[in-house]
């Protein structure tokens, strides 16, 4: 999600004791910045990374699991929880202890969308990719996946992920082609502050390219 600068709050700072992070549930002790829907992240502004997501501490207790501060537990293929006897179904799983029961929901995975007999007559079609929010990690997905990180579906790690979708120029003259596209993903990097995405393309900006 894109906040513009006046929707920031830049350079505060704790002594600890009130944060901690997402990523080690460590007590977190300096500078962060806050959104305009009230998420934190470390670092006195979004270029001062990297910028790890802030959460509240809790108590989790229950007598057949481990307590956690972060509510949301990430597992691996065949990582097995030593007081909680679980064990992982694959490594697209995590488990949400926030919940009364065990609930799974999925991560998004690379799976490009590829152009249709259609999309090649029309000479252009819809790419869709993703951000996790708290590092500048980009994947390219498919429409379903986008739509239910956009639909904040269930089933699916939503509050970790921003997606977004652009068209994609595949027909036309060669040079004009490579600007259009190479312009549209420029345009998301800075409406959105998706720094480095330009460059995660590593300079592809004709793949599908149709040749006349």
């Amino acid at each position: 999600m894109y906040f513009p600068k006046s929707q920031i709050k830049t350079n505060l700072y704790t002594n600890g004791g009130k944060y901690i992070l997402s990523t080690t549930q460590e007590d977190y002790k300096g500078y962060y910045y806050e959104t305009s829907n009230g998420t934190r992240y470390t670092g006195k502004t979004p270029q001062d990374g990297p910028n790890i997501l802030l959460i509240l501490p809790t108590n989790v207790t229950n007598p057949t699991l481990p307590q956690y501060s972060d509510p949301i537990i990430y597992a691996l293929e065949g990582d097995k929880n030593e007081n909680s006897n679980l064990t992982t179904l694959d490594n697209n799983v995590y488990f949400d202890l926030k919940k009364p029961k065990l609930t799974f929901r999925s991560l998004p995975l690379p799976n490009p969308t590829l152009p249709t007999q259609q999309d090649q007559n029309l000479g252009v079609f819809t790419r869709y990719f993703c951000k996790k929010n708290n590092e500048l990690k980009y994947i390219e997905i498919d429409k379903t996946t986008s739509e239910k990180l956009t639909s904040k579906s269930d089933d699916i790690a939503w509050d970790l992920y921003t997606p977004v979708s652009t068209l994609w120029y595949i027909k036309g003259d060669k040079e004009k082609t490579y600007k259009a596209n190479k312009g549209l993903i420029s345009l998301i990097e800075q409406q959105k502050s998706w720094y480095g995405f330009t460059q995660w393309f590593k300079d592809k900006f004709l793949k599908y390219y149709l040749e006349s």
